[in-house]
């Protein structure tokens, strides 16, 4: 799953930078469900330090729903994520504000 080895490596560089710790202090859970069936959660902590789950989570802040393939691009930005919501490659549930400030972090991180 390219989507989630890609996260996991951006999770690794959050949670060694201070910076992009102050950054994502308080975003919560991001939930990203792919065609495949497959899913896995994006939580931040209290202190902002991030942890790269299998699975659903209970209640998640933001669910992100693509096909493998998008969702694999959205994150490593070589598609826009705001295009590809409003093109209905990406759907969100939830606060897309708060989708987009995972976006902002997201283009740092490349």
């Amino acid at each position: 799953m390219k989507s989630y080895e890609i996260l996991k490596g951006y999770v690794e560089k959050i949670n060694k930078d201070e910076n992009l710790k102050k950054e994502t202090k308080g975003m919560k859970v991001f939930q990203f469900k792919n065609d495949l069936g497959e899913s896995y959660y994006l939580q931040f902590k209290d202190d902002g330090s991030a942890e790269l789950i299998m699975g659903e989570h209970a209640s998640p802040t933001v669910v992100l729903t693509a096909k493998e393939e998008d969702l694999a691009a959205i994150i490593d930005g070589s598609m826009d994520g705001t295009k590809a919501f409003f093109m209905g490659k990406l759907k969100i549930k939830g606060d897309p504000f708060l989708a987009q400030k995972l976006v902002n972090v997201v283009k740092k991180l490349k």
